[in-house]
């Protein structure tokens, strides 16, 4: 049932995955409230940063596949664990992202000093990806090979 999609449309899904991948850590930084040092800082860099991650992202996201694509296992196989990673990251950092981006105005405040990540942060974020994880190897295993 899950890889009776055509490979096309296995192409398709990991497109729209990579862009939900962008537009997903794109939209962490909105609406997050920054102080003024921080703030000022952010924006000298976001311009850099964000033409940066825009054209590096496509073109490892593309590298990775055509990697990945190369290897004698059928390709809606690894579509589906290519998009299920990229979809994944930004839904896993998306609830804890003020306490992530706390600890990073700590840490620019305090350079010398080493600042401890929030353990709720932490447990959501490997939490969430290691379900993720189990329910797409559960997924894969469920499927025949066979087909």
């Amino acid at each position: 049932m899950l890889f009776s999609v055509p490979e096309s449309g296995w192409w398709l899904i990991a497109l729209a995955a990579t862009a939900f991948f962008m537009i997903g850590v794109r939209a962490l930084v909105h609406g997050m409230r920054l102080p003024g040092e921080p703030r000022s800082a952010w924006e000298r860099q976001s311009r850099r940063r964000r033409q940066a991650f825009y054209l590096v992202t496509p073109v490892f996201a593309a590298a990775v596949l055509a990697i990945n694509l190369l290897r004698p296992e059928p390709a809606p196989e690894l579509l589906f664990l290519y998009s299920v990673a990229f979809a994944s990251v930004p839904i896993a950092l998306f609830p804890v992202r003020g306490r992530v981006l706390r600890d990073y105005i700590a840490q620019q405040r305090n350079p010398g000093t080493t600042v401890r990540p929030d353990r709720l942060a932490v447990a959501w974020i490997t939490g969430f990806l290691c379900t993720v994880l189990l329910v797409a190897v559960f997924a894969l295993l469920a499927t025949r090979y066979d087909m």
